[in-house]
This record gives C-alpha cells, structure tokens and sequence, in this order.
C-alpha cells in the first residue's frame, strides 16, 4: 500500500522532537524504527499530518549502568539489545522474549521503545480502509459496538509486545519527557487497560528510557504464535525470580499485560495457583486466529512452563 502524504520532520534531540509536536499542535506522531507505525499509516489506521522521526538522537541509543540501574535507550533496536553482554547476563527472560519477537529481520530496525508503545490489534481493526468500510467501523474505529462481541460497548483488542511483559517483571521503570517535562513511572503504570487507547501518556510525550534494576535473574520467557517465525502472541508469559521471588506478567490477552506475584517460587501448589487466577483473569474473544478457550487455557499452561524452566536456569 502506498503511504498517504504527511511532513517528515527530523528532531536532533528530545527538547527538539517536543517543541516539533506543539508547533504541530499534537496533529503529529514520532517515528523510531517504524515497524508499526509504517504499517498503520498505510492501512489509514494513523492519520498523522507529520511524522517527527527520532532516529537521529544520540542519547535515545545508548545502554549505560547507572546508580545500581541499566538505562536503555528507547531507540536501542532489538536485535543490538539481545547481543548486550549485561542483558544476555542479567535478564534471561527479556533476552528470550526480545530473540521471540517477530524475525531478526525486523529485530534490526524495532526499536525497544517502539515495540513497547505498539497499538493494540485485533483480526477487526488491523485490515484496510476498505475492509473496514465494507465490514462496518468497530468501536476502537469510533463505531458505535465492538464487531467481535455485538452490543459491547467496549475494545477488546490485544496488547502484543513480547518484551514489555518481561520488563514488567524485572521491575523496570520508563521515563517520558513531554511538554509538561520529565517523569518517571513503573512499566505497568504506563498501561490504562483501555485497549482503544492503551498508554498513560500525555500528549507529546517521548518515551526516552527504560531504567532496570541491574540485578541477576533468573527468568523465561514463554509464547504462543502460530508462525515460529515471525507472529505477534497469541499468549506471552514472561517469568523473572529476583531474590529468590518471582514475578510473572502475561501478555498478548486483552489491553493490558497482567502482573502476578508468586509468593514461594518452588512451592508447586502457589505456581498453580497463580497459572489459575491467570487463567480466569484472561477473557479472551474471537479476535485472533485461535479460539478463545484454547488462548485461556494456554494462559496457565505457559505460565508453568516459563517458571519451570526460569528454576531450571532456562533449559528447554
């Protein structure tokens, strides 16, 4: 599909990018690696009247141990964040998850920011402008009911980053710089659970660091697609013991990843306790190409898989 027409505009730093979107009046978006906004912009799912690229800003790029912490640059691709000697050291289950996202292909040009602030999808909204049209608008498109469950007056889109969830259990912070200056908040705080607009985030807002305590893990990272290649989850289940107690994050089911806390990571009956309260917790719909149930029951099933390989140091 061929791109609608937009202004390009190239930011030199952050305070750059910022002060571009207020001039644009907030009718602008940012662009990193682009391996989802392309996309959307030619199905006509965005509509931005520029595009303020931010690939060309050194800070965004960089990895650094700071004050008991790794700060990841936004704009670090995938590909050069799993090569990292102090992640593949540190963070075994952001490792699996970033060697599970889509093909090295695109490892090399998605950027970790970018892939953690990827729109929601579902079989409904990710289509043309003239599927959409002939299908008839759903809610997340301004639609008046979701097509999937007829009469919800709500989005049931799927979140789908497979490395946000592992972030989430590692405890990582992000840092936003906006017009209304520098914040710094927990990954899960990041997430409304609105699928129709997933982020927390103030308008013009860049999403410039990822802050991770820079302790050795244990982890795993376990995901459902339908190609090995290159698919979004269906079902992720991210799994990281720090301490001696684990923390497990479930993506891909919904708007939101979901946190849960295993209280004694060896005691098999709170595993599965946990796999179960994950399990009823996913509602899952028939918006993805497997049937609802079998995502809901893949919930627990992964769960207990990435914990028991995290206690077996990550052997399949």
């Amino acid at each position: 599909m061929i791109l609608p027409q937009f202004e390009y505009k190239r930011a030199r730093s952050v305070a750059d990018a910022v002060a571009l979107y207020k001039k644009k009046q907030g009718k602008a978006l940012y662009l990193a690696g682009g391996t989802d906004l392309i996309p959307l912009v030619k199905l006509r799912l965005q509509a931005p009247k520029a595009v303020i690229d931010l690939k060309g800003i050194e800070d965004l790029k960089i990895i650094a141990s700071r004050g008991g912490s790794l700060s990841v640059g936004a704009n670090v691709t995938l590909f050069d964040l799993k090569k990292d000697p102090v992640i593949a050291a540190h963070f075994p289950a952001l490792v699996e998850s970033l060697d599970a996202t889509a093909c090295e292909t695109l490892q090399m040009r998605g950027t970790l920011g970018g892939n953690i602030l990827q729109g929601t999808r579902c079989l409904e909204y990710n289509q043309s402008l003239e599927w959409r049209k002939a299908r008839g608008f759903c809610f997340k498109m301004g639609g008046k009911e979701c097509n999937v469950v007829k009469g919800a007056k709500a989005c049931f889109a799927n979140y789908c980053s497979d490395n946000a969830p592992s972030l989430i259990t590692l405890g990582a912070q992000v840092r936003l710089t906006g017009p209304g200056g520098q914040r710094t908040v927990k990954m899960e705080s990041l997430f409304t659970g609105d699928a129709r607009a997933p982020f927390a985030m103030e308008g013009g807002e860049v999403l410039t660091h990822v802050i991770i305590p820079l302790k050795k893990t244990k982890g795993a990272y376990e995901k459902l697609r339908v190609r090995e290649s290159m698919d979004y989850p269906l079902v992720g289940a991210a799994v990281s013991v720090i301490d001696g107690k684990a923390r497990v994050c479930v993506g891909g089911v919904g708007g939101a990843p979901g946190l849960y806390v295993i209280g004694d990571i060896k005691d098999a009956a709170s595993v599965r306790d946990v796999a179960e309260k994950a399990s009823a917790d996913a509602k899952p719909v028939a918006n993805a190409t497997v049937l609802p149930a079998y995502r809901k029951k893949m919930v627990g099933t992964l769960i207990k898989r990435a914990v028991k390989r995290a206690l077996a140091e990550g052997k399949r």
